[in-house]
């Protein structure tokens, strides 16, 4: 039943990203309307932000070349920036302008993606303005759907791997801790085993010293 289930959620998840596509809109930025792509992803507003960075690097592009996560800090009205981006389909670098948010409260696990396009100094660029570029931005966020499903499972995997990992250490230190649990009962098997010897020799003791006290007593004055 599991199993049945987990495939028709595959298909579904296909299904949907094989119709997924971005959409030309407007959204405000800096208090202004400016010309926007928008998709909408099947996952969470963290899952989409790696995967933005994840096909900014297929470009040629690193983002974090001022050291790890610092384009989480450059953002300017919730927008992550992207300066002197190459786009597979115009050769002419431009700046990329993302904005990810979750979908809505009920659905955590969604997340809208907007992405705005310029040439610098927020010079933002619309279809109109210059088709050419709008379009190979557009294709290149529609190529967020294709790959994101991968990308997820990538993850996914990732993450198991990193709980098998975590559960071998912890097998692995339950089995070290045996050894030096049995080590400690072997020990205390030997102090055990010593201490009923020392107690033989201490009644042996006890016994010759009471006889001791007992010819003591005997060999009194006015004993008979």
């Amino acid at each position: 039943m599991k199993k049945i289930l987990l495939l028709s959620l595959t298909a579904l998840l296909i299904t949907y990203l094989g119709k997924a596509q971005s959409y030309t809109s407007t959204v405000s930025y800096n208090k202004m309307q400016r010309p926007a792509m928008v998709l909408q992803l099947p996952y969470s507003e963290s899952v989409a932000e790696d995967f933005i960075v994840a096909n900014l690097k297929k470009t040629g592009f690193e983002p974090e070349t001022k050291g790890k996560l610092f384009w989480k800090k450059n953002t300017i009205d919730g927008y992550y920036i992207f300066k002197g981006v190459t786009l597979p389909e115009y050769i002419t670098p431009v700046d990329l302008y993302f904005k990810v948010d979750q979908r809505s409260k009920k659905l955590k696990d969604q997340s809208t993606i907007a992405m705005l396009v310029s040439r610098g100094d927020e010079n933002f660029i619309s279809l109109d303005g210059d088709e050419n570029a709008f379009l190979a931005a557009k294709h290149f966020l529609n190529g967020f759907v294709s790959e994101s499903a991968t990308f997820k499972q990538n993850l996914d995997v990732e993450a198991q791997e990193n709980v098998v990992k975590n559960a071998e250490k912890k097998f692995t230190k339950l089995q070290e801790d045996e050894k030096d649990i049995m080590k400690k009962i072997e020990q205390l098997q030997n102090d055990l085993k010593n201490n009923r010897a020392d107690q033989d020799k201490q009644q042996s003791v006890i016994s010759d010293e009471r006889r001791k006290l007992t010819e003591m007593k005997n060999k009194m004055p006015g004993q008979l």
